[in-house]
């Protein structure tokens, strides 16, 4: 343990020695593993000592599980920028530390999970063996600052050959890990790259340190890296670093979050009107400069504690899954726990995990979905909310309020010292038909409110205030959207919600509106910006948030959805709703899902009874759609009902047009079951709701950072579509000013 041990604690580093190996993981979570001076002298410095060790032949460099290394730390760039310190790091050592991984008298195993990026790239390319987990990917940025990736180059271009490395570095595109182990950047990769590490270094811990010594001179005259492409190297890299343009796109991004093709973001929005001089029709448009903060209505902001005005919506089974939200709290940002479909213990230690995650004050709310199957189950899904302090509920699939829903709302009203009306409890209402949206503007119904006091479940006090506001203080307007729809239209839906919100306000004279979200077809900054227009307070996207990192379905679906296009969608029945034929919005590209959702549903209107069916649909059925017998179906689907509901299993089994029902909507929960595992096995039959959004985003975002679904964070999607939204926002006001 000597090698490692009675010297200075490295701060950038961890350090474990085994046997022969030592194990050296990059530790900067704050900057994504990122590059600085710091980071380079320690890794230097232990590199240097493995090389002189009379017992090291091999050295593991890992990072964090997300994150290898970023590369350079624009943090620290900026930082140096405000103070007018160097902005231009020195770039030698990070050339002679590549050069010691390649060269040093050890055997260098480079272990990527996560993104390698720009220098983190250098850091595997200069290794001897490279094993990567799946989700490991590799990417040059950084020609998009006007930078060149100098030193990396040589390095790079000696494992891959020169087109690789040039089409890289040129492309500024990501490389997966399969691709990456077609060019030769890595060596091996898989599922369990830990697995993948161990069965290696098996084989090398048995190489003596004689061998390996010998072996690394060895490989120094036969494949040298030049004095003169570091001199090259150098030179090139200072050029570029010290350019006060790159330096200023650098800060900038560090800053604001801002790529330099992007339109700035302004100083807080000054909202006093100006007298501005009117161009004349022939002069270049005014650019107006619009913050995101800008978009929507800053009360909505306020009431949920967040940055923007909007929010990712619930996705069922976990979809919205804890990761997910908490990248979004994390972020100052709005987003729902899908709960729909799964047990109440998964539920509570899913709000167990995210409020360790978050901090406290940091925005999150939780998916209700209304069971009028199981009303008391929706009871107990609201008692768990209210264990958990949760502030903030996304009501979906209501029709009419109900109990559960009321003593949420009811529970979080109270008054202050002063008197003043306190509401710790914020519905957000998803709603697509008037009738419905009209039954939220309204305070909760007498009835419900009475049952509520007369079984002590809210005060006198809770009844009172909520006579006086709107059941929900938030309404979404959501139009053709995933999942379960109307197939509304924006246009005609967000007007006409607007009127009615106003009429109520007025009558009940509520001392603030109610605001109108607006969801369904958001995923370009054009549709945004067309909903903030319309007049929404806030806007929530959905189907571009499961084709992110941190969504929860599997990684095959992540695949079909970031190939989507905008008529890659089509309706389907409803599996929940099978008998009264509701519909869903899901993708039909390659899937026979939706085909054969109306297939199933077309015989349930034809037939009384799955005894009606003839011999070939019969056949087709357990053959095709099924993959099993219609007899199996059931015994799952009876056994299903018995431990769900054991009072209703003789009403079914005396019921032939029931069973079928329940048969054929075996096929909808099995659909989904196959999407969400990812299964190979019926891909054909991938229920994915989804809507033409994804399309949509999928076309804007092409050739771009963001085409791949593994380079979609969900903080950094919402970030990049309203900062998209908040220029092209102020690039319509300055054409307007023009012509005005």
């Amino acid at each position: 343990m000597g090698g490692l041990t009675h010297r200075p604690a490295p701060t950038t580093l961890r350090l474990r020695e085994q046997g022969t190996t030592w194990y050296v993981r990059i530790h900067r979570p704050e900057a994504d593993n990122a590059l600085n001076e710091t980071l380079v002298r320690e890794l230097t410095e232990v590199l240097t000592r493995a090389s002189r060790s009379s017992s090291a032949t091999v050295v593991v460099l890992e990072g964090l599980p997300e994150v290898f290394c970023f590369g350079a730390d624009f943090g620290a760039i900026g930082e140096a920028v405000r103070e007018g310190g160097r902005t231009a790091a020195d770039p030698e050592p990070l050339f002679d530390l590549f050069r010691l991984l390649a060269y040093g008298d050890f055997l260098s195993v480079a272990h990527v999970r996560g993104k390698a990026n720009a220098g983190g790239v250098g850091l595997v390319a200069a290794s001897d063996v490279v094993i990567a987990d799946e989700s490991a990917t590799f990417s040059l940025s950084e020609l998009l600052f006007g930078l060149i990736p100098a030193v990396v180059l040589p390095f790079l271009i000696r494992r891959t050959g020169f087109q690789h490395a040039h089409y890289l570095a040129a492309t500024t595109r990501t490389a997966d890990a399969a691709r990456a182990c077609e060019w030769g950047l890595v060596d091996a990769y898989g599922p369990d790259s830990e697995a993948l590490l161990r069965t290696h270094l098996q084989r090398l811990g048995r190489l003596s340190k004689k061998a390996v010594t010998r072996y690394k001179a060895y490989l120094r005259e036969l494949s040298p890296v030049t004095e003169h492409a570091k001199s090259a190297a150098l030179a090139t890299n200072r050029l570029v670093f010290e350019d006060p343009e790159n330096v200023r796109a650098i800060q900038r991004y560090a800053e604001e979050g801002v790529f330099p093709w992007e339109a700035a973001p302004a100083e807080p929005l000054d909202t006093t009107p100006q007298p501005v001089e009117t161009p004349r029709p022939t002069e270049a448009p005014m650019q107006f400069t619009v913050p995101p903060e800008a978009l929507g209505n800053a009360r909505f902001r306020e009431a949920h504690g967040v940055r923007y005005a909007y929010a990712a919506g619930a996705m069922y089974k976990g979809i919205a899954s804890v990761e997910l939200v908490t990248a979004m709290g994390r972020a100052g940002l709005l987003s729902f726990f899908g709960t729909g479909g799964l047990g109440l213990d998964t539920i509570d230690d899913a709000l167990t995990r995210i409020r360790r995650e978050l901090d406290q004050g940091q925005p999150f709310g939780v998916n209700l979905l209304s069971n009028p199957q199981e009303p008391d189950l929706e009871m107990r899904t609201v008692e768990l909310y209210l264990r958990h302090g949760i502030r903030t509920v996304e009501a979906s699939a209501y029709i009419r309020p109900t109990l559960p829903l009321v003593r949420y709302r009811l529970a979080g009203l109270s008054r202050d010292a002063a008197g003043s009306v306190v509401q710790d409890h914020h519905i957000v209402a998803k709603v697509s038909r008037a009738e419905v949206a009209e039954r939220f503007l309204r305070p909760a119904p007498p009835e419900l409110v009475r049952e509520l006091l007369e079984r002590g479940l809210v005060t006198a006090e809770q009844a009172e205030l909520g006579a006086r506001l709107p059941l929900a203080q938030d309404l979404c307007v959501e139009a053709d959207s995933a999942g379960h729809t109307d197939g509304g239209n924006a246009y005609v839906l967000m007007p006409a919600m607007r009127a009615l919100r106003d009429r109520i306000g007025e009558e009940e004279k509520y001392p603030e509106p109610v605001r109108l979200g607006a969801a369904g077809g958001i995923g370009t900054p054009e549709a945004a910006l067309a909903a903030y227009t319309l007049g929404a307070d806030f806007i929530v996207t959905g189907s571009i948030n499961q084709c992110t990192v941190e969504a929860g379905t599997s990684d095959a679906v992540k695949d079909i959805l970031q190939e989507l296009g905008v008529h890659d969608t089509d309706y389907a029945p409803a599996g929940d709703m099978f008998e009264v034929g509701a519909k869903v919005q899901a993708v039909r590209k390659g899937l026979f899902f939706p085909a054969r959702a109306q297939k199933l549903y077309e015989l349930y209107l034809r037939h009384d009874s799955l005894d009606d069916l003839d011999a070939r649909t019969r056949t087709t059925l357990e053959e095709k759609f099924f993959r099993r017998s219609i007899d199996e179906v059931w015994a799952e689907t009876r056994a299903h009902v018995a431990r769900r509901f054991p009072e209703r299993l003789a009403e079914i089994e005396r019921s032939p047009k029931q069973k079928m029902a329940l048969v054929f909507r075996w096929y909808f929960v099995h659909s989904t079951r196959l999407a969400m595992a990812g299964s190979a096995e019926q891909r054909v039959d991938y229920q994915i709701h989804c809507g033409p959004a994804m399309g949509a985003f999928n076309a804007w975002v092409r050739d771009t950072p963001l085409e791949k679904w593994r380079e979609r964070r969900v903080a950094a999607v919402a970030e990049h579509l309203l900062r998209e939204t908040a220029a092209l926002l102020g690039q319509r006001l300055g054409t307007y000013g023009s012509y005005s």
